[in-house]
């Protein structure tokens, strides 16, 4: 019973907000199952975590995002499941989501290399009535609402061990657009459509067991199809864990729209500085909050965006636990 409740708490939080698709989450280290299937099991336990992002504050249209994912390994711990809930809000476009995913894990010494498997099944709806354009307007978008379903399958490779990690993921295999779909010749088919990406992230942890601080660089990088100049975007972090249990950290998300004096694009602009701080606040709760700072063009028109992220770790076979450590690196 207080595992459905608490579950029912957590569907509660990622359901409160609406929100856009595929975001670009702060936190993505504590929410790895969004960017990969094969990081489903990881934890060793059954693991839940809810993320609600409101993005660029004050911003009329601004995305708003929640999920919630949850992943265990099977008894046999060499396979392992997961999935994620989302539900994305960008102006007058919504996209609700179902990730199931599978994973096969194979123990290498005291490391574990995992290949994963997903199946997306999303549904857009945009609702062209609520557009508010000048009299006149020539527009035939908004003659119609939208409506699509779009499937998708992806595909990951996850390494780690107790202080490391490395994955690759396509989360994204079959591309779609809503010309070819929805039939409204006005969409731009180079801009409406879901481009494959593929996703790089790594991290270590600096440190001895017993320190009592600890340091954890990581990057995520992601490349898909028509972004300008052709250029990744990377995340990068550096973060400190306290006591094992008090993460603090600072980032840097690059791909902004920063302009040079002459008034090119910069090919490698910052897009947000990031703050970030999670608390372990018993063995199996913890929490987080990550505040971005616009760095683009859009830093005028906004006040930040906030991301709130709330995890639990089912400890269902205690005698894995003889000694319960406080926190999960990765």
């Amino acid at each position: 019973m207080k595992k459905i409740i608490i579950a029912l708490a957590f569907l509660g939080i990622a359901f409160a907000g609406q929100a856009q698709q595929d975001p670009a989450y702060s936190m993505y280290l504590f929410n790895g199952l969004y960017v990969n299937p094969a990081y489903a099991g990881s934890h060793e336990v059954m693991s839940l975590v809810g993320i609600f992002r409101q993005q660029w504050v004050d911003m009329d249209g601004a995305p708003t995002t929640a999920n919630i994912s949850i992943n265990t390994p099977f008894r046999r711990p060499q396979y392992a499941m997961g999935l994620v809930v989302s539900n994305d809000k960008i102006g007058l476009g919504n996209t609700f989501s179902f990730t199931p995913s599978f994973a096969y894990r194979i123990k290498i010494r005291k490391s574990h290399l995992c290949f994963g498997l997903q199946a997306s099944f999303a549904y857009f709806y945009r609702n062209n009535s609520k557009s508010d354009l000048p009299s006149g307007t020539p527009d035939n978008t908004t003659s119609v609402n939208t409506n699509l379903f779009m499937p998708n399958v992806g595909f990951g490779i996850y390494l780690y061990g107790k202080k490391y990690f490395i994955g690759v993921s396509a989360p994204h295999l079959m591309p779609s657009s809503l010309r070819s779909n929805v039939g409204l010749l006005s969409y731009n088919d180079a801009i409406a459509r879901i481009y494959n990406y593929y996703v790089l992230t790594a991290g270590y942890v600096v440190g001895r067991e017993q320190s009592v601080v600890k340091f954890r660089p990581s990057l995520m990088m992601k490349w898909q199809q028509g972004l300008p100049n052709n250029i990744p975007q990377f995340d990068f972090n550096l973060a400190l864990l306290f006591i094992d249990r008090i993460w603090v950290g600072a980032g840097l998300r690059t791909q902004g729209d920063a302009y040079m004096s002459s008034g090119s694009t910069l090919k490698f602009g910052p897009e947000s500085l990031i703050a970030f701080a999670q608390v372990r606040i018993t063995p199996q709760l913890q929490l987080g909050y990550a505040y971005d700072y616009s760095l683009s063009n859009l830093h005028n028109a906004n006040s930040g965006t906030h991301e709130i992220m709330l995890g639990y770790d089912f400890w269902y076979d205690k005698k894995r636990f003889v000694t319960p450590r406080y926190v999960s690196y990765f």
